[in-house]
């Protein structure tokens, strides 16, 4: 992606989002990108990115969060213009947690103002005392928060709908993945750890095995339908088993046999009297390949994942 590329993306994104009155320009998005290029000092450049972020979300003040070196689990923020918006200490350790909750979430959030006597939810997290709707993009390193950077936005009477706050939620997000750009040249950031990437590598899998269980779900529902089926000739019968293998297969998958609950490879063979052919279950099992099964209709389809791969080259299931 080119740079020019890059700068329309991210200026349609922002033009998305719910503006009472025009929404940035393309001057506002290259403003942003050359902040980021710069050779500004830390301070300097935090300085100068607060208000430009506001400009770009319509914004009324917002903060950049960092982690507090050689303090664990401590962050500090450099502020632009959130004075009188917490007036007691009350509102400011609701605040706090707030930010916290924020922080490790690694993803993109929206608080709405919380009501008096209601409780956070998966659509509102964590407890806003304000009267803002406040926007938090995390600022990722290595998959854990480096950064992060919090937007007040202006009142609105009206509750964000859905699609307004998928669409500040991603706004939002590409602009943070934007300012890591930035960060990452002015600040010391913590070296990769084996630890660290075997947890990531763990997450990838149990992610991984949770939709391959969703798919191996779908799939069989989806299967169990032609249930007692059959077609007009043993041929239309194979070709139907046929297809029904190189779809299980191409996810690694295999029908399971109700007679001895093996994985195997659903067939339909010609067979006696059966003017169509029956459906069996072919594996191999220690006794050798076998065959279990025999209806004239297709059976009820179990899935099942596919087995190790066997020593022998002429194993097919």
């Amino acid at each position: 992606m080119t740079a020019e590329t890059d700068h329309q993306s991210l200026h349609q994104a922002l033009l998305d989002l719910p503006h009472e009155q025009r929404g940035p320009s393309v001057v506002q998005v290259k403003k942003l990108s050359k902040l980021i290029d710069g050779d500004l000092p830390l301070q300097s450049f935090l300085e100068q990115l607060l208000p430009s972020m506001c400009e770009l979300f319509s914004a009324k003040a917002a903060v950049a969060w960092l982690r507090a070196q050689g303090a664990p689990g401590a962050i500090f923020g450099v502020r632009y213009h959130m004075d009188n918006l917490l007036n007691t200490s009350a509102e400011q350790k609701k605040h706090e947690r707030l930010v916290q909750l924020a922080w490790g979430q690694k993803q993109a959030m929206l608080a709405e103002p919380t009501p008096a006597g209601r409780r956070p939810s998966s659509e509102n997290p964590g407890n806003n005392p304000t009267s803002h709707q406040l926007l938090f993009g995390p600022v990722l390193h290595l998959g854990e928060p480096f950064a992060l950077i919090e937007l007040v936005l202006h009142e609105s009477p009206a509750t964000l709908t859905q699609a307004q706050r998928k669409l500040y939620l991603r706004g939002v997000q590409l602009v943070a993945d934007r300012v890591y750009g930035g960060l990452k040249k002015r600040m010391s950031r913590p070296a990769a750890t084996l630890a660290q990437a075997t947890q990531q590598l763990e997450q990838i899998v149990a992610q991984s095995e949770s939709l391959q269980q969703q798919i191996r779900f779908n799939i069989e529902a989806s299967l169990q339908q032609f249930h007692g089926w059959s077609f007009g000739s043993l041929e239309e019968n194979q070709q139907f088993a046929k297809s029904v293998h190189q779809i299980l297969d191409s996810y690694g998958l295999r029908v399971q046999c109700p007679e001895c609950q093996n994985p195997a490879i659903l067939r339909c063979l010609g067979a006696g009297n059966a003017k169509h052919g029956v459906f069996v279950f072919d594996h191999y099992l220690e006794s050798g390949r076998t065959f279990h099964g025999g209806p004239t209709t297709v059976p009820l389809i179990r899935v099942v994942p596919k087995p190790a791969r066997r020593p022998s080259l002429s194993n097919t299931a």
